[in-house]
């Protein structure tokens, strides 16, 4: 599956033109639940597909790692 959409960031709640994604490699394999979370934190739906942008990855390793634990990652 591919998508050239721009992505939306589960941590930070940012979408950006910068984070696109030609196939899903990196994004979360359970999408579904992963909305559904990002709602109740963000207070708004996620504009497009969620994933953990480089920037949060980096600042905060251990939220980005416990978020593909739940939600799987496409590799």
């Amino acid at each position: 599956m591919t998508t050239e959409t721009p992505l939306t960031c589960y941590i930070c709640g940012r979408t950006s033109d910068d984070w696109m994604a030609v196939d899903m490699i990196g994004l979360f394999e359970d999408q579904e639940a992963a909305r559904e979370r990002f709602k109740e934190k963000h207070d708004k739906e996620p504009e497009s597909y969620l994933f953990v942008c480089p920037e949060c990855e980096d600042e905060t390793p251990h939220h980005a790692e416990n978020s593909y634990e739940k939600y799987g990652k496409y590799q």
